[in-house]
């Protein structure tokens, strides 16, 4: 398996409305992490780019509260972050809606 496996499974997918999901590996990829990279990758800017993922949400209560390890209830945190809507879930699942101004570019 691939390094990029490990970290993800290749499951990118978008729909008309500029939504995208990708499904990762918590023990692999912290979430935290996963939110910064993906939407550099998606935008294809630097990481740097963007304020601090700290200005708006606390990476290290995010990935705590999505840990799914030792819980039963399914955990889903949703904040705007580099003008994207994201939404990150115990399951793995990274959802980030881009914005409007941003289709075409």
């Amino acid at each position: 398996m691939s390094k990029s496996n490990r970290r993800s499974r290749d499951s990118d997918t978008s729909t008309p409305m500029n939504v995208t999901r990708k499904q990762f590996d918590w023990s692999e990829t912290r979430p935290s992490a996963a939110v910064t990279e993906y939407i550099s990758a998606m935008t294809g800017r630097e990481q740097t780019d963007f304020a601090p993922l700290y200005e708006t949400i606390d990476p290290e209560a995010l990935d705590s509260l999505v840990d799914s390890s030792g819980r039963s209830t399914p955990v889903s945190i949703s904040f705007e972050y580099a003008g994207h809507s994201v939404t990150v879930r115990s399951d793995g699942e990274l959802v980030i809606k881009a914005p409007s101004s941003s289709i075409g570019r």
